[in-house]
């Protein structure tokens, strides 16, 4: 059987989804506060009958935070999916930082208990390292770590750290690092919030860019590459580098509204972040935009697909094909 974990997220809604093409039944975790009514709104990205299809999932209430648990619906899995996060670009430590590691630690030693086949965990390339500017970053780029590091990248990188050790201990496992996600995700979060803002009339952008991916792709590759014998490797899964302005105009392209027009650089953004977060603590609230937020909107780093294109033969759907999809599917 296959286990997936995050299943209501923008990866693991997706992932269901194409296991659910492939296997007759799936088994995912949830939490008992967990809302499914995402997952219906994945799934009908594709097709006009949900239900049948969710119908077909073997839930399971359990917690990655919660040991016991994952041992109870891990047992007798043969796969295992770790999609199970945080993400956010801003400072959320405490929580993000014990879902993202301390739950991957779970996951990783409950798969070592329960002797699963393999295991599958979905990283980020904000796991990767840092090169100087303009150089393409690899799977192989040296992490360092730095004040300005955000601490989703953090979580990410030690996240990683405790699959190794599971390699080491002789787990079966693969880790990929997608880029910036586009999909449906059932919610108005990540790159979901980003088409939302485009399709109300966005009219400012940044000047970072980054590697981008079709959720669709995402998944495609994690499963060809937990099928496959490969094994203790992580692969960065992206389809194409853009600027986030090329990125947004094709959003507004998409749904027929103005391109975003007005560009801020680094040190504007900077500024709005610190008052956000003046504003944060005095009010206590947690902003949407801080510095950490505003130093990866406005960085433009390049990611090379290379290795597996090489190791699998993976093509990618390209981006702009990507969001026209999904903004013909925001208008039905």
């Amino acid at each position: 059987m296959i286990l997936v974990t995050g299943a209501t997220g923008l990866v693991g809604g997706n992932l269901l989804w194409q296991l659910l093409q492939q296997n007759e039944r799936v088994v995912a975790i949830r939490r008992l506060t967990s809302n499914l009514n995402s997952l219906r709104d994945i799934f009908r990205f594709y097709t006009d009958d949900p239900q049948v299809f969710l119908d077909r999932i073997d839930w399971k209430i359990a917690d990655v935070l919660d040991s016991e648990s994952l041992f109870t619906a891990m047992e007798n899995m043969r796969i295992v999916y770790h999609c199970a996060a945080i993400v956010s670009l801003g400072n959320q430590t405490k929580l993000m930082t014990e879902t993202n590691v301390t739950g991957t630690r779970n996951v990783v030693e409950t798969a070592l208990r329960c002797g699963v086949d393999k295991l599958c965990f979905v990283s980020s390339i904000s796991a990767c390292g840092s090169v100087s500017k303009g150089q393409i970053i690899d799977e192989n780029t040296v992490w360092t770590d730095y004040p300005n590091r955000s601490e989703y990248s953090r979580s990410k990188y030690y996240s990683e750290q405790e699959v190794w050790k599971g390699i080491q201990k002789g787990l079966n496992a693969v880790i990929v690092n997608p880029g910036v996600i586009l999909g449906v995700s059932g919610n108005n979060t990540g790159s979901s919030q980003l088409f939302s803002q485009v399709q109300n009339g966005l009219i400012f952008y940044t000047t970072g860019g980054s590697g981008y991916v079709d959720v669709r792709d995402v998944v495609r590759a994690m499963i060809a590459l937990t099928e496959s014998k490969t094994s203790g490797e992580r692969f960065i899964l992206i389809s194409e580098n853009c600027s986030l302005k090329q990125v947004l105009s094709w959003m507004a392209d998409g749904f027929e509204t103005k391109r975003p027009y007005i560009g801020i650089g680094k040190p504007l953004f900077l500024f709005a972040g610190m008052i956000a977060e003046f504003f944060g603590k005095l009010l206590r609230f947690q902003p949407i935009i801080d510095r950490s937020f505003a130093r990866t909107a406005t960085n433009r780093k390049f990611y090379s697909n290379k290795k597996v294109k090489e190791t699998i033969g993976f093509e990618f759907i390209p981006v702009k094909k990507c969001i026209n999809d999904i903004c013909r599917f925001r208008y039905r």
